[in-house]
């Protein structure tokens, strides 16, 4: 009961504090609004996808058979492939020398015994020779016809089984190779058919897909960041040691304190985000029912929580004020940064994307643009509570280790 107690006590002092000097607080909030509003704009300059050219291949064909020019026609003409890949039949040498000029992306090289390995049963296969300037692109290239050579050496085993037959009934050279060209088409455009010729992970990057919707939305989450940040050393308040020892005999622990403070941080920075998120939703228009706005509402509450005692922890173990407040800085860029807020996670180093996955600001910004960017229906809180209560667990284990410590 004490507890509550005092806690109420505080939390009614910080409130009247905040009335005495209320006139401060807009502009101490107005200010992180227009800053990372200018570095935001500044961002999605270079997320622009307005102007996005084509993967430029080119095709060798030394086989000149009707085979491979089917192959080449297959590649061109599939709706696979037509909106990102433009293909170019060319010599070896045009080839070489378009790669070199970086006028290609990478080339294609069909061999002259590609037809006759096919229907004879030795391995066939199609060179890729890629552009060093482009990498990606090539890496792209390359995926693409390993996928197109593994569906057609399964097929290779059909091939020979109609061709070793055809030959067994002593069907003429004429029909066995219609038979054996039609049993090769058959399988070309089965594979051309494909819903998907290259297996892959569909990623949606949003910051180039919707780049306004997305950094808004980041906007949104930074600024509930340095807001938190802002209005917690707002309230904080350095006392004598003299008036903490009197506090002490009765019964005033710092943990009382700190936990009111969190709970006005709480209050106020809820109300200006409420405010905040009703005048972006007004500004760009969000497909939102009324579970997501509650989805919404405790996604930030689990984080804005998680951060508060984040910073109390920080406080409970750093005794200077500006080595704390420089610690607390660090700490809140350092989470914005990793959360994806100013560069998406997916351009990241893969072995960093993976340790983001445990990062509670990357949790509740991925959540936050699933339910806002994607339509997502629900929402997975277990590991951002998770996450809460340990630190809450952290910093009561640390308060009473302090008091133990101080008695």
């Amino acid at each position: 009961m004490n507890f509550i107690k005092h806690t109420y006590l505080f939390i009614q002092h910080n409130l009247q504090q905040n009335k005495r000097r209320g006139f401060m607080l807009p502009l101490i909030l107005l200010f992180p609004v227009l800053l990372i509003g200018a570095v935001i704009i500044l961002i999605m300059t270079f997320f622009d996808s307005s102007e996005q050219s084509p993967i430029k291949l080119g095709v060798v064909n030394q086989d000149q058979s009707k085979e491979t020019e089917m192959i080449i026609d297959i590649l061109e003409e599939t709706s696979e492939f037509g909106p990102f890949m433009q293909i170019e039949s060319l010599d070896e040498d045009q080839a070489e020398d378009k790669v070199e000029a970086n006028e290609l992306s990478a080339y294609l090289l069909l061999p002259e015994d590609f037809t006759s390995n096919l229907y004879d049963g030795y391995p066939v296969t199609m060179s890729v020779i890629g552009n060093p300037k482009q990498e990606m692109e090539s890496n792209v290239v390359h995926e693409l016809i390993n996928s197109v050579m593994r569906h057609i050496e399964t097929s290779q085993a059909n091939i020979l089984l109609v061709n070793e037959y055809a030959k067994k009934v002593d069907m003429d050279d004429g029909t066995r190779s219609e038979l054996v060209m039609d049993e090769f088409m058959r399988t070309l455009f089965s594979v051309a058919g494909k819903d998907k010729v290259i297996s892959e992970d569909t990623v949606e990057n949003y910051s180039t897909t919707s780049p306004v919707h997305y950094f808004m939305l980041s906007s949104f989450f930074i600024v509930i960041t340095v807001w938190l940040l802002v209005i917690y050393h707002y309230l904080y308040r350095e006392e004598a040691n003299r008036m903490i020892e009197r506090m002490r005999l009765y019964g005033v622990t710092h943990l009382q304190q700190i936990t009111a403070r969190i709970i006005v941080t709480l209050i106020m920075t809820g109300v200006f985000a409420t405010l905040a998120f009703v005048v972006l939703i007004n500004f760009i228009s969000f497909d939102l029912y009324r579970e997501d706005y509650i989805r919404i509402a405790l996604i930030c509450f689990l984080y804005s929580s998680f951060y508060l005692v984040l910073l109390a922890i920080c406080e409970m173990i750093l005794h200077a004020p500006r080595i704390r407040l420089l610690v607390h800085s660090l700490l809140t860029i350092t989470l914005i940064g990793l959360s994806g807020a100013l560069i998406p996670t997916i351009y990241f180093p893969l072995y960093i994307q993976d340790i983001l996955a445990y990062i509670p600001a990357t949790e509740a910004l991925f959540w936050l643009q699933e339910i806002v960017l994607n339509d997502r229906l629900y929402a997975d809180y277990s590991q951002l509570l998770f996450y809460v209560g340990s630190s809450i667990l952290l910093l009561i284990v640390l308060s009473l280790w302090k008091e133990r410590v101080r008695g």
